[in-house]
């Protein structure tokens, strides 16, 4: 699985956060482009040249009133630009506060002043003149003002306060930013819903409890957990469905021995001729009983044992068994075929492992016809080792090579040779098999016999 896929929760919550951010800066971009451009458009066509030329012809002939009724048409016509008309003591004459900036203008302006137009002429439309220089304008009486220019005004920005302004823009975050979190956490917290609905199930007993199919479907974490879920909730019901139908197979094949055991108690009571015959046959059934509990022990206790981790070579487990069995091989007649090859290391515990090579090995003693040979092959590959063991017995019908490792399982075509075998060695080999991460299998040789392969992994060198 890649570290980052391109669907999972963190590229969600990243693309998210930076969409927000980036969809507040346009928006603060757009909106600082229309504002620059209404003050630019509500300039356009003034040239503080032509003011000035302006404002001294009405201060001349006019006076102060003039420019008062002057600056108040200009405000009203230009909201971008304010005017404001100076004193010798640096007071408005409309009464007006000046700005910051205007104070710092005429403080500089103070302590350096320009040398001022003549008082005789004002300066012509077409003398370049900055929005930034201080404008001298005489009155009938002899007054002298000064003339300020503030264009792109934005004071009335600066009323709004640092606190408001804040306060606005945390609204506008707000506002973009609370749909895209809500998705979001939808995108996540519906699905954990789903999910812990289906706990919820699976936890009352509800062993079929699935997560949504449109869950499972998700390329992300949670989709990742909801397989996973699936999964186990399967195998959970696959292992509930196995021990159920194990105790009821156990029960079912425990009433077959304590049956006839119940007889032969009767039959014992009699005490004739037959009661020896009857003793033999109790103890019998009791000797079965206890291979049954004993054999079911061991399948249980194959089916919980842990991952084995002791390194064992798999050729000296297979020797050891071989030679125990071949005691028995030697009174049916029976020859075992088998070569010990060169160590093969593997991860396995020694005593499952052996106990299920011996309950395969002892199954093929059972049915070989005597004179016949076992042959045991252990066979190396570049991941893996397979354990061949094939006898020249009856073999089984194609049909029932499947359920050959089903507890309890008889086939019938050699249930008159089984004896009183319970059904459970293979069952036991195959949970210890699968213990070790194994498998193993059965097919059919020609002309006649069955091969059971047992394959397990290679200790990693």
């Amino acid at each position: 699985m890649p570290l980052l896929p391109v669907r999972s929760l963190f590229w969600r919550a990243f693309l998210t956060f930076w969409s927000a951010m980036a969809l507040i800066l346009v928006c603060g971009m757009l909106f600082t482009a229309a504002v620059a451009w209404y003050r630019v458009n509500s300039l356009d066509g003034l040239n503080p040249g032509s003011l000035a030329h302006d404002a001294a012809q009405i201060a001349r002939e006019d006076g102060a009133d003039g420019l008062e009724r002057w600056v108040a048409a200009m405000d009203a016509r230009y909201s971008a630009l304010n005017i404001y008309l100076v004193d010798a003591s640096d007071h408005d004459i409309l009464g007006r506060a000046l700005p910051a900036r205007l104070r710092d203008w005429l403080k500089d302006y103070r302590a350096a002043p320009p040398d001022p137009f003549p008082a005789s002429s004002a300066p012509s439309p077409s003398v370049r003149v900055s929005w930034w220089d201080p404008q001298l304008l005489t009155l009938p009486d002899g007054r002298e003002l000064l003339m300020l220019f503030l264009p792109f005004d934005s004071s009335h920005w600066e009323l709004l306060g640092l606190a408001p302004v804040a306060l606005v823009i945390v609204l506008f975050a707000l506002a973009v930013t609370a749909p895209l979190c809500w998705a979001l956490t939808r995108n996540v917290t519906a699905p954990l819903g789903a999910l812990r609905l289906a706990t919820q199930a699976l936890s009352a007993g509800q062993l079929d409890a699935r997560t949504p199919a449109r869950l499972t479907r998700r390329k992300d974490e949670l989709g990742l957990l909801a397989q996973d879920f699936d999964a186990m909730a399967g195998r959970l019901q696959a292992l509930v469905g196995t021990r159920e139908q194990l105790l009821r197979t156990i029960a079912h094949e425990l009433r077959s021995p304590l049956a006839r055991l119940q007889l032969a108690v009767e039959l014992a009571r009699r005490k004739d001729e037959r009661l020896d015959l009857q003793l033999d046959r109790i103890e019998r059934e009791g000797e079965r009983l206890d291979a049954l509990v004993g054999n079911t022990l061991a399948l249980a206790k194959m089916g919980a044992l842990p991952e084995p981790a002791d390194m064992l070579d798999l050729a000296e487990v297979v020797d050891a068994v071989v030679e125990d069995a071949r005691f028995e091989a030697g009174d049916r007649n029976v020859g075992i075929a088998w070569e010990r090859p060169a160590p093969l290391r593997i991860q396995g515990d020694r005593e499952s492992l052996a106990s299920a090579i011996e309950n395969v090995l002892r199954n093929a003693l059972r049915f070989a016809p005597t004179g016949s040979s076992i042959r045991l092959r252990l066979l190396a590959g570049l991941r893996d080792v397979q354990l061949e063991i094939e006898d020249r017995g009856p073999g089984v019908p194609e049909q029932e090579l499947g359920y050959l490792f089903e507890p309890f399982y008889r086939s019938a075509s050699g249930a008159a040779m089984a004896g009183s075998g319970a059904g459970l060695g293979l069952s036991i080999a195959r949970a210890a098999v699968a213990a070790h991460k194994g498998r193993i299998s059965a097919s059919n040789v020609l002309p006649q016999g069955l091969s059971m392969r047992i394959e397990l992994p290679l200790a990693a060198t």
